[in-house]
């Protein structure tokens, strides 16, 4: 299994374990300003709610959960194609060129959680450079 396969699938089992925190209700990411350089460094940042100067896995999992509901219109636990599109629209109005498309990884016709999540699980896990399930300050500047 390569590396980024090994990242993804660390993902998914980290987004099983999570599944049983606490929820935040009604929560709306921040990002920092000015914004960093980076693009990607700025969406993880944009998770930390507690601005604490860093992002815990929780945290990110608890936004993306709020995320997915919000383009889970039909409430049915899983993205459709129109869902889906509906999505990645609003992606790309808001994040142009920058925009991580979602993807039916497993050609089942649907976008489930994990992969909707996926993109930004793979950035959270490069950024963490220590593995300690927290995105630091220092890791931000350090990360590639």
């Amino acid at each position: 299994m390569g590396g980024r396969q090994a990242r993804a699938m660390a993902c998914a089992v980290v987004l099983a374990a999570c599944a049983t925190a606490p929820k935040t209700p009604h929560w709306t990411p921040y990002l920092p300003q000015p914004m960093p350089v980076d693009y990607g460094k700025a969406i993880i940042a944009g998770f930390d709610v507690n601005h604490d100067k860093k992002v815990s896995r929780w945290e990110l999992e608890a936004g993306l959960r709020q995320y997915f509901r919000q383009a889970d219109t039909n409430r049915d636990g899983r993205l459709d194609p129109d869902e889906v599109a509906a999505a990645n629209q609003r992606r790309i109005r808001l994040d142009k060129s920058n925009a991580i498309p979602l993807i039916d990884w497993n050609q089942d016709g649907y976008v489930d959680f994990d992969e909707f999540a996926a993109g930004l699980c793979s950035l959270f896990e490069q950024l963490d450079l220590n593995g300690d399930g927290e995105v630091t300050e220092d890791e931000f500047r350090r990360a590639p």
